[in-house]
């Protein structure tokens, strides 16, 4: 049998070589030279077939300089050609396929690339080029297939493992780039962005840790670039310890923006850990840059909003929540922090109007009736998104091990949405709030409680956490006449029938909010303070049952410095209405110097709360707080 791809080859019987080189090179140079090349290119294939190895004056001559020039469709027509002519050359077919991709002609680049791994199919490069195209078409599902079925390649060829990780993760197959990640050794790897991918798929599947030492010996083996100091700043964000968040993030950031300083992610990604680490001023500037790039990243602008607030620059931080509310007028979490600003800013009527048009489109979301409403709240209990961190965590927390996972986060989905459905309707529905009486427990008992602790004529600190329906405290210790001062975001503008009971963080320093605290004891107030809350984005936090939390000891020393007893406070659900635990805390020994009881005191505090958390799910509520970073447990031992 004939091998027709050689027989193309070969020049025609009788014909002069050389003389048909030059035959070739003249049309070459016609086509060139023509206005339309694409019209004189039928002359192209009978020169080739007669010229031995005229392939590489085709290449060289024609098809370069049209790619060079940015004409792709001669350059594409010469292919063909070559293509036609030379139909096992894979090296045509594949930047063939490269221009129709450039083109985002994809089906027709897809096919080219198919169509030279066929010809040379224990290829990796070839393989590599197929997946890399359905991802830059988004096909990307139908790329992560080709990957899996090409899988062996990959890890035999690690220079190409890119494609193969990239397709992956886009895909949401992360433990499949894990995989091959972790097998590739970080010494030896051919570039940057190999490295870089590496660490994005360690950090995507979990293994924080062993991305991090991935990034650090890829840096050592001098693959460093913005983008690999851009992933390993992420991956010490996501382990978050302090050194992490405070130094190690920062110093990767900065060392990016060494070698991108117009990046403007890396620059979001500095200034915003900046800000969490309480270098406010510091903050500024690289959100103020990257802003000047992308005016239009409403998350960049919200922290540079957050920066200048706590630089004291507060009229030019109410104009930048301005500037996010006229973008998205509809967006609720803009409009309430905007309030708060505008409030800061003196601008007092222009924070009014705010509030109202903020509770008008809250109370237009609301049904007729509270019973109305938490029908709808029920009906969408499954699909609400909840992080699965923090699921998983609660879920190791709980007391009764007999209950079904599926019913347990019903519940605890359940006592979420419960929750918020509890504010809007106090805040948007204040003429028809009795109608969620109902859900109220017996409150003597809650006032039996605080009657003697406040006879003396001083204050009590009470201490609760972001768990069960917290919203509902303030309504029962108004129904009761308990006199009441609680630390809220919502502005002081708030006019509700308990607004007065309010300190706001939202539109007070923290030197303000201490005072109100101060006097609120002093005035023989139950002051309630959410530990886990923060008033700034550097808050401090401790760990608890493993994870980091938030935690201010500001309640603690209140109590040690005005002598006045402290309770541990939180509502909970009990057969359908809200009840409440209320327990003391420990009282200063006499002697005991500040320092030793704050820390006898935070012990008392967290053993209240860990038996909260095994309670029912209902109890949980799943959001702020102590549920703000939670992380998954790192999974970098499954390597």
């Amino acid at each position: 049998m004939v091998d027709t791809a050689m027989e193309n080859r070969r020049p025609v019987a009788g014909t002069d070589p050389q003389g048909a080189t030059v035959r070739l090179r003249e049309i070459i140079g016609r086509i060139r030279g023509a206005a339309d090349p694409e019209r004189d290119m039928a002359a192209l294939e009978p020169a080739l077939r007669q010229a031995k190895d005229g392939w590489r004056d085709v290449r060289r001559l024609l098809v370069s300089p049209f790619v060079r020039e940015g004409r792709f469709g001669p350059a594409i027509a010469a292919l063909g050609v070559l293509i036609a002519v030379h139909p096992s050359r894979v090296e045509d077919r594949r930047l063939l396929a490269s221009l129709f991709g450039r083109m985002e002609q994809w089906d027709r680049a897809i096919a080219e690339a198919d169509a030279a791994a066929g010809i040379e199919p224990g290829n990796a490069a070839l393989h590599a080029v197929r997946i890399q195209l359905r991802v830059q078409g988004s096909r990307v599902a139908e790329a992560a297939e080709v990957g899996r079925a090409t899988l062996a390649l990959a890890q035999s060829e690690p220079g190409e493992a890119y494609a193969w990780m990239m397709a992956f993760v886009r895909n949401g197959d992360v433990a499949e780039a894990a995989g091959i990640a972790a097998a590739l050794d970080p010494e030896k790897l051919p570039n940057e962005r190999v490295a870089t991918i590496a660490v994005r798929a360690l950090m995507e599947d979990g293994r924080t840790v062993a991305a991090i030492r991935f990034g650090d010996t890829a840096l050592r083996a001098g693959h460093d670039c913005a983008a690999l100091r851009s992933s390993l700043g992420l991956a010490h964000l996501r382990r978050g310890t302090s050194a992490d968040r405070k130094v190690h993030a920062v110093a990767h950031f900065e060392a990016g923006l060494q070698a991108a300083p117009a990046d403007v992610r890396l620059l979001t990604l500095y200034g915003e850990t900046l800000l969490r680490a309480g270098r406010y001023n510091e903050a500024v500037t690289p959100l103020a840059r990257a802003l000047e790039l992308a005016p239009e990243l409403e998350q960049t602008r919200a922290l540079y909003a957050r920066a200048l607030r706590h630089t004291l620059q507060y009229g030019e931080a109410a104009d930048q929540w301005m500037r996010l509310v006229e973008k998205s007028p509809d967006k609720l979490l803009w409009q309430r922090a905007a309030i708060g600003a505008l409030t800061q800013a003196g601008r007092q009527e222009e924070a009014e109007a705010l509030f109202s048009r903020y509770i008008a489109t809250r109370s237009a979301r609301l049904p007729g009736t509270f019973q109305e409403a938490l029908a709808r709240m029920e009906e969408k209990l499954d699909t609400v998104p909840i992080p699965q961190a923090r699921l998983d965590w609660a879920w190791s927390l709980r007391g009764d091990t007999s209950i079904e996972r599926a019913a347990w986060e019903h519940r605890a989905r359940w006592g979420h949405m419960i929750d918020h459905l509890l504010l809007d309707w106090l805040e948007c529905r204040e003429e028809r709030a009795e109608e969620a009486m109902h859900l109220l427990g017996e409150l003597d008992t809650g006032e039996r409680f605080f009657a003697p602790l406040l006879a003396a004529g001083r204050g009590v600190v009470v201490a609760t956490a972001h768990v069960g329906p917290m919203y509902a405290g303030l309504m029962a210790m108004e129904l009761v006449g308990i006199p009441s001062r609680w630390l809220a975001t919502a502005p002081s503008i708030a006019r509700s029938s308990y607004s007065e009971a309010l300190i706001s963080t939202a539109d007070q320093t923290e030197a303000q909010v201490a005072k109100a605290c101060m006097r609120a004891i002093n005035e023989g107030y139950v002051l309630c303070l959410a530990l886990d809350g923060a008033i700034n984005p550097a808050a401090p936090r401790t760990t608890f049952e493993g994870q980091d939390v938030t935690y201010s000891g500001f309640a603690s020393h209140l109590a040690y410095r005005l002598k006045v007893p402290s309770v541990f406070y939180v509502p909970r659900w009990e057969n359908g209405r809200m009840s409440y635990t209320l327990e003391m805390l420990p009282a200063a020994n006499p002697g005991e110097d500040a320092q030793a009881y704050s820390l006898r005191w935070q012990k008392a505090y967290f053993e209240r709360l860990r038996e909260h958390l095994a309670s029912e799910p209902e109890n949980l509520r799943l959001s702020g707080g102590i549920w703000r970073h939670v992380t998954s447990a790192d999974r970098s031992a499954q390597e």
